[in-house]
């Protein structure tokens, strides 16, 4: 819970491996996660990137894997918004790397005319009005060099689904321009998935174990708190059984799902036709932009009370997620890969899932806020509450008999 915030705790050989298992002996995430996580660990040939080209939808973006590549030597084709703080941050970060910053700019004078200032300024483009010339350049752009597209894009309400559509055009006229693009996503834990009936079975477990004071809760509460999480599995034309995690949140809105179920489309058609596509489920985590509201803050700082669940800093989410899609990338054999043979196209996502928790809890995800938020509450002023239950009681005392203790 919340273990591993600084930089400086870096987890390395052995004692990697060991944190691996313990997550998955927990059931935080998959073990195909920790599986694809142990072969980037075993092949340090995949973390030189210096031969790849990844083109980064949101390259700014606080879940992307911007610097993680950098820091491996990729080649970033970066696309982002045209405003002069964004360019400033990717390029001071792309000068301090070993990797190469490759991006649109908004005029004819040379690059090598600007200072770093000047450049940022200039530099940029807007994916929602800038959509087919985006597509135009990305379709020429280093030829003869293999790209990975991935879509880290997101904002609030129905501008989030126009650039999914947005960043979808663009994946589409890519892929169809050069075969070999490979595209990457970066998915929501809170959203229905193809699970491993491993995962099906332990939400059971876990709910059936749970501590006595949630199960108490369970009884009195609303009915949409501590919803089982299990869904009937889907049978199959060949006789096989799907099973489902609904992990849908009804406060993210219809918008978020229309847009995530929109990467979810692209990822399952492009590998269809042959492409290789990682996307990957990350855990949530505890961002700036999610923990300054005291609500989320609460929630999250409670959710490890409810078994597997585990929220991560975004320095974990960051190094994991990168692993992943370096993994998804460069292992040949990866269920990323269009050859690798799947039942159904969306046991995809079943891959490579680090949702911290979400798939194997007792309870769905999107009913266990309210509960986190108290339990965390408690924890935090469990002295002044059992000093305000005291005095209650001693003044209910006082009521009853005028006297506090033994007739005083």
């Amino acid at each position: 819970y919340y273990m591993f915030r600084n930089n400086k705790d870096v987890l390395q050989g052995k004692a990697l491996i060991d944190q691996l298992d313990r997550w998955v002996a927990y059931g935080t995430i998959e073990p195909s996660a920790a599986d694809a996580i142990k072969s980037v660990a075993a092949h340090p040939d995949w973390l030189d990137l210096s031969d790849r080209y990844f083109v980064l939808l949101g390259a700014s973006s606080a879940m992307g894997p911007y610097e993680f590549l950098l820091e491996h030597g990729a080649n970033i084709i970066a696309i982002d918004l045209n405003l002069p703080h964004i360019w400033a941050g990717l390029i001071k970060k792309a000068r301090a790397s070993s990797g190469r910053l490759i991006f649109p700019m908004r005029t004819d004078q040379p690059q090598s005319e600007l200072n770093d200032e000047e450049l940022s300024k200039v530099s940029g483009s807007n994916l929602l009005s800038d959509t087919p010339e985006i597509c135009n350049w990305l379709r020429t752009v280093c030829k003869g060099e293999r790209l990975t597209i991935g879509n880290y894009t997101y904002l609030d309400g129905a501008l989030h689904v126009q650039l999914s559509l947005a960043s979808d055009a663009i994946m589409q006229g890519v892929c169809e321009a050069r075969p070999d693009t490979a595209l990457a996503f970066l998915c929501t834990p809170t959203d229905v998935h193809v699970i491993p009936q491993q995962a099906h079975e332990a939400a059971i477990k876990n709910r059936a174990s749970g501590p006595a004071w949630l199960k108490f809760l369970e009884k009195i509460t609303p009915r949409k708190w501590l919803v089982p999480n299990t869904v009937r599995p889907v049978q199959t034309e060949s006789g096989s059984q799907l099973y489902l995690v609904d992990g849908s949140v009804s406060a993210q809105g219809p918008n978020y799902a229309l847009a995530k179920r929109l990467q979810h489309w692209r990822a399952v058609v492009a590998r269809s036709k042959g492409h290789t596509v990682s996307s990957n489920i990350a855990p949530s985590t505890a961002t700036r932009s999610v923990v300054h509201n005291a609500q989320f803050a609460a929630a999250y700082g409670g959710m490890h009370h409810m078994r597997p669940m585990e929220v991560m800093y975004q320095e974990t989410s960051y190094a994991v997620m990168g692993c992943l899609l370096i993994h998804d990338v460069c292992n040949p054999n990866g269920a990323a890969q269009a050859s690798y043979k799947l039942e159904n196209p969306f046991q995809l996502f079943e891959h490579g899932s680090f949702h911290g928790g979400v798939w194997r809890c007792g309870y769905k995800i999107g009913s266990i806020g309210e509960v986190s938020a108290l339990s965390y509450y408690v924890a935090i002023y469990k002295y002044r509450v059992l000093g305000f239950l005291a005095t209650a009681a001693a003044v209910g005392r006082w009521v009853a008999t005028g006297s506090v203790i033994n007739g005083f």
